[in-house]
């Protein structure tokens, strides 16, 4: 079982919020979350050399997205499915740079959620990937910057600046919801007190969990967004 907070909300926040926005959670849904739990956990068990417990649950994958492909047609999944495994043959990425593009592969399932519950890839299934995308990056930078206490003040200070200039210009333009911008407002709070608390011995178990609980956070705020 993967022990990775941060990963785990990746995967699953985004699914939910796709879950709630659109009101969908069938037999669909719920095979799409067992087929993208067990290839998941079949990663962990690949990158610990547990061959065994890797193809059970790779097996499993396949068997509860078979329907998915060949009962309802949702083809499109194909092409998730092709972008996950390119990310899960890599191990954990450890650079900057690989770490966000990670979090772009794993945010895939609200674009995935969305598309089987509602049949479609439209401009909705981009924000909420776009949306989770922008907040778990900046949720990387933040841990990055509070492990190593120096070197990315100033990054994860623009970074969250330039987010909700963003989301602004959108929001004036009537291209978003204004509402957005609140999903936004507790990390980058977190992040502008963070910044100033570097000397503050850290506590790793007590950052990761409260990076979980600002994922829940936002789950809920962007789902109040986008509803």
């Amino acid at each position: 079982m993967p022990r990775e907070h941060g990963a785990w909300g990746m995967l699953l926040v985004p699914f939910a919020i796709a879950v709630a926005v659109s009101g969908v959670f069938d037999w669909k849904m719920a095979l799409l979350l067992v087929s993208t739990l067990c290839f998941y956990i079949a990663r962990a068990s690949w990158l610990r050399r547990n061959w065994k417990w890797m193809t059970v649950l790779l097996i499993a994958s396949l068997a509860a997205a078979a329907p998915l492909f060949f009962v309802w047609k949702l083809w499109w999944l194909a092409a998730f499915s092709t972008v996950a495994a390119a990310f899960a043959a890599r191990p954990n990425p450890r650079g900057l740079a690989m770490q966000v593009a990670a979090v772009g592969g794993l945010t895939l399932t609200a674009p995935a959620a969305w598309y089987v519950a509602t049949g479609a890839l439209d401009a909705a299934a981009f924000w909420i990937w776009l949306w989770n995308t922008l907040y778990f990056a900046g949720g990387v930078l933040y841990v990055r910057l509070r492990i190593a206490r120096a070197g990315l003040r100033w990054p994860v200070l623009a970074f969250y600046g330039a987010v909700l200039l963003f989301v602004l210009a959108l929001a004036l333009a009537n291209v978003v919801s204004y509402r957005v911008l609140l999903a936004f407002a507790p990390a980058a709070t977190r992040a502008a007190i963070g910044v100033g608390r570097l000397a503050l011995p850290l506590r790793v178990k007590r950052l990761g969990w409260s990076e979980v609980a600002h994922s829940l956070v936002f789950g809920v705020l962007l789902t109040f967004a986008l509803e």
